[in-house]
């Protein structure tokens, strides 16, 4: 197969429309211009009106010089191995023999990656993730697809995801109240029951040779020119087929056109769909995520690869040494919002049948499919953890211990503080740390990058998710925010895995810090987020059990502390007068009161009240009015919870 490359690259072979040198001029190629905007601003390109004419075939791809010299070294270590001589290898990579020499013998592992802009996906992805560009043009020539597409999959609103700082996982991203953002386009996931859509699945995973038992089948539906997926890389590979409108694809900041069932596969190269403010239609990407077995491997790299090296006999296995990357645990439902509904709609054609394709790649397609409610954890996959569930596990039946400790950020002696701070956690030999602290003390002994890297030292694993905003409703009320909630449960799922943990709150006075670890302890021991754990106090040395609360009376606090934070023009807020909780509208509040209200809120109460009722104050006293509200609100509810 011939080697391509993209736009603006060096290239053996040249584009469409281009003549060698010493060859007699080919044929002009009709073009059209695209204009699209990416984060870079707006930007123009060129593509062939008929796709026959527009590049296609394997193409060597990367973002950057040193990516592509990495990518390069890894090239003529293989082919070493491989058996090629320094002579055959240059000629293939396109360098010089001494610079073959340099690296042909290094051992891949030990190879400098040109991370860049700190990317921590490039950082931690497995080798394997890596692979040359792969594009077929008019792979399912079916213009019907994108309409059937529209009508029969029940599409949900995409939200944006975003890295980690922490451990560089995927995960979903937060406004300053704690509320999930809306993506621009639309998302399902697919587990089969559409006849016309199993079929082209079928085609696909043969075709490819597509064998990962836990891939996962998702789309993407983008319904005008002005909806995007922003640049993104992960560590799976991606078998993406587009169908309807014809949208520029950057990979590798290199803008492709894929038109109506045109078929790209790629690994860890960035990706994204820019806004094309002049496309009016629409457009629908069919994607399947999967992790490459031993036979993929071989055409990791089919730009250097002889023709008859695809012809040797397929092992359904995974590589000898492959580590799955970061994107391992990747749950592809956060995009959605998605908790086990179906995305089917109705299918008057269904065919669940899969047959025609050969054995393996149909055991693949079955599994991806996942009709039954469990899937089969199939650990030998590193995909087996990519799952489609938002939720996590039902409730254990046996209860864990979650310790909490507090540390004092404006001691004098630091070395003496640190000391004292583990002393009080080696008793319980707590391997993981997660720091809910709102706004550490900047230059303390314990702001979050010095206390990484001591936790780095003591073996302690150090996360750290700022809980408590005032944006978000203080304390109680971010905590039962749509980020308290992910962070607690991410939190939880760990302390199953990594018990024991514990999690960190100032050490101070003040009730901002009291209440921080008061909201946390109850959202955890009431049980509302799948697991019944005890919580723990740290206190001088000695353990103070956290009294029981009911799921109830967690959510009956935590509605009445989020008193700044409005949504939809549903907003909760607290008054100085201490009587009863009340949720207001602000649909007929006065214009003089502002976006804010006031209404007299606690206890276990919940009404519904008119805004206009409420008491149209300034918004600076209201401001204050709220979070001393706030404050009495949150010691009310300690002192009277029930045991």
């Amino acid at each position: 197969m011939p080697q391509l490359l993209l736009q603006s690259e060096k290239a053996s072979l040249t584009l469409p429309g281009v003549a060698p040198s010493g060859r007699s001029p080919v044929r002009d190629v009709p073009r059209r211009t695209y204009r699209y905007i990416d984060r870079n601003g707006q930007k123009t390109a060129e593509f062939p009106l008929d796709s026959n004419d527009d590049i296609s075939g394997v193409i060597a791809s990367a973002s950057s010089g040193p990516l592509q010299d990495y990518q390069d070294k890894l090239k003529v270590i293989q082919l070493r191995e491989r058996g090629l001589s320094k002579t055959d290898i240059a000629a293939k990579v396109g360098r010089s023999e001494y610079w073959v020499k340099r690296w042909w013998r290094e051992y891949p592992a030990t190879l400098e990656r040109p991370a860049g802009a700190n990317d921590v996906v490039m950082k931690k992805a497995s080798l394997h993730s890596f692979r040359d560009l792969e594009i077929r043009r008019g792979f399912h020539d079916d213009s019907s697809i994108y309409d059937l597409l529209v009508q029969h999959v029940k599409w949900r609103q995409c939200k944006v995801v975003a890295r980690d700082p922490n451990t560089g996982e995927l995960g979903l991203r937060f406004d300053k109240q704690g509320r999930s953002i809306d993506a621009g386009r639309q998302v399902a996931d697919y587990t089969g029951g559409l006849g016309f859509l199993d079929l082209l699945l079928q085609k696909v995973f043969s075709t490819m040779g597509i064998r990962d038992p836990q891939s996962r089948i998702f789309m993407n539906y983008y319904a005008n020119g002005h909806e995007k997926t922003g640049v993104h890389r992960h560590d799976f590979w991606t078998c993406l087929l587009s169908f309807g409108e014809p949208r520029i694809l950057t990979v590798d900041n290199r803008p492709i056109l894929l038109r109506n069932s045109d078929l790209i596969v790629f690994g860890l190269q960035n990706h994204g769909v820019p806004v094309m403010p002049e496309s009016t239609g629409g457009r629908i990407s069919l994607v399947i995520f999967f992790y490459p077995d031993a036979d993929n491997l071989e055409r990791q790299w089919q730009t250097i690869t002889e023709e008859g090296d695809d012809e040797e006999k397929v092992t359904v296995k995974l590589a000898e040494g492959f580590r799955g990357g970061i994107d391992m645990k990747f749950d592809a439902a956060m995009l959605s919002g998605n908790n086990g509904f179906s995305n089917i709609v109705a299918d008057p054609c269904s065919c669940s049948e899969v047959s025609g394709i050969p054995k393996d790649e149909e055991s693949a397609l079955r599994q991806a499919f996942g009709r039954d409610a469990a899937r089969n954890p199939l650990f030998k996959s590193p995909n087996a953890k990519l799952s489609f569930g938002t939720s996590l596990s039902p409730a254990r039946t046996s209860s864990f211990v979650i310790f909490s400790i507090a540390c004092c950020e404006a001691a004098g002696d630091a070395l003496v503080s640190e000391k004292e701070f583990f002393e009080q956690l080696k008793p319980h030999d707590v391997q993981s740390l997660w720091d809910f602290r709102t706004r550490p003390l900047s230059g303390s002994w314990c702001e979050p990058d010095s206390f990484r890297s001591i936790c780095k030292r003591r073996f302690v694993k150090y996360r750290a998710y700022p809980l408590g905003r005032r944006e978000a409703g203080g304390p109680t009320g971010h905590v039962s925010s749509e980020e308290g909630r992910d962070i607690l449960k991410r939190f939880l799922q760990i302390a199953g895995e990594e018990r024991p943990v514990a999690y960190l709150v100032s050490g101070d006075e003040s009730a901002h810090s009291g209440d921080l670890c008061a909201a946390i302890a109850d959202c955890l021991v009431s049980g509302q987020l799948g697991h019944r754990v005890r919580v723990s106090h740290i206190r001088s040395g000695k353990l103070e059990e956290h009294p029981q609360v009911s799921s109830m009376q967690c959510s009956s606090v935590a509605g009445a502390s989020q008193c700044i934070a409005t949504h939809q023009g549903i907003g909760t807020v607290v008054s100085p007068r201490f009587s009863e909780t009340k949720i207001v509208s602000s649909a007929a509040a006065p214009a003089s009161s502002g976006s804010v209200q006031v209404a007299d809120c606690v206890r276990a109460d919940v009404s519904m009240v008119d805004m206009a009722a409420a008491p149209a104050e300034g918004g600076s006293e209201l401001s204050n009015h709220c979070v001393v509200a706030e404050r009495r609100t949150n010691r009310w509810a300690r002192r009277h919870r029930v045991e």
